[in-house]
């Protein structure tokens, strides 16, 4: 499944989700019957993006969490992510709210 983020400034991208727990997870948050949790995941960098389409970067599947709370180093947007200015090697916005889960296209 891929689970569509919108985060601070309307901003939106995309993770695949390929573990059954963090597809429950993100139905919990997108029924609102679960909150307060944001994805966490390892960025792989360069390429077309894959399921998160207009960037050239996504969130490796298997390194998925949904956190309460992080270090604050790798909270941002995702046009951070893409332009550079975003330095960790982990995306954690912490404004991130389900907005769509879909089967992979």
């Amino acid at each position: 499944m891929v689970a569509t983020f919108r985060t601070a400034g309307d901003e939106e991208f995309r993770i695949l989700l390929s573990d059954a727990e963090d597809v429950r997870m993100a139905r919990r948050l997108l029924s609102g019957r679960e909150e307060g949790l944001f994805p966490n995941g390892l960025i792989v960098r360069g390429g077309d993006g894959g399921v998160n389409a207009g960037y050239s970067w996504h969130i490796d599947p298997e390194s998925v969490q949904f956190a309460e709370f992080t270090m604050e180093l790798c909270d941002g947007r995702p046009s951070y992510v893409e332009d550079g200015t975003h330095a960790s090697d982990r995306f954690c916005p912490w404004t991130a709210v389900v907005v769509a889960i879909e089967p992979v296209s």
